[in-house]
Order: structure tokens, then sequence, then C-alpha cells
């Protein structure tokens, strides 16, 4: 990821993060609209708390963008967390689509072709990393 795709991802984030919770809202809204299997993770769980680990785990990530091997390294942890919380391979990529969306959502205007391509990219990194965890194929 270049230098540009980092700087959109942090601008754009930060005019997200006042509406973190209502975003992570649609993330999930979304999520569970495009994948009904993925509401079955989070049966008992209380939402208000999952919003808030969701907006805290993309804020920790954008942060990061710095530090690659950190990144890695979170990413592979959180992905050996999902695969305990039973989340398949398969599910990923409605989650990137959800992530997408609600950001498209929360930005209005400001979700340029420019902006979703940084985004796009990232994701792709971190679905990388993850399913590459938990598939057993080297990360690094």
């Amino acid at each position: 990821m270049n230098r540009d795709a980092e700087r959109l991802i942090r601008d754009s984030w930060l005019r997200v993060v006042p509406i973190r919770l209502t975003a992570a809202q649609l993330f999930y809204d979304r999520l569970f609209e495009i994948d009904p299997s993925a509401k079955a993770l989070f049966d008992g769980k209380p939402m208000h708390v999952q919003y808030e680990k969701f907006a805290q785990t993309i804020n920790t990530l954008v942060q990061m963008l710095d530090f690659p091997a950190n990144i890695i390294d979170d990413l592979q942890a959180l992905a050996r967390r999902h695969v305990g919380y039973g989340v398949n391979l398969e599910q990923y990529a409605s989650v990137g689509a959800a992530l997408l969306w609600a950001l498209e959502r929360g930005l209005g205007s400001e979700w340029t072709p420019e902006v979703k391509r940084a985004w796009g990219e990232l994701y792709l990194f971190i679905e990388g990393v993850m399913k590459r965890e938990v598939s057993g194929s080297p990360t690094r």
C-alpha cells in the first residue's frame, strides 16, 4: 500500500470516527443481510458491545498502518480467534463487502473512487493475512 492510499484511509477514517458506532451498526446490518449465516455467530451477544469492538479494531488497524509487521501479528491473532467463533473462509468476502458498503454510507460524497480503492486494498491485505493464517499458508 502506498503513502497516498494510507493518507486516504487515515483521512476518511477520521471522518467516520464521530459516527463509528453507527457505521459499525450499518456494517453488521449489511453483513447479516448479505450473509445470514453470519448472524448465528452473534446469537446472544450484546451487539452494542460488538459495535464498539469492531470500531476499535478498525481504529487500531488504521493507526498501525506505519507498522505492517505489527498489523500482521494482530491480524493473525484475530484470525485465530475468529476460527474459534466459527467464522469460515467464505465469510471473509461478505465481511469485506459489508465494510466497504458501511464506509460508503458513512462517508457519503467523500466516498470517492480513490478512497474506495484504498479501503479495498487495505481489506484485501487484511483478508489475505487472516485467511493464510487459518489455512496454514505462510504470511510473510
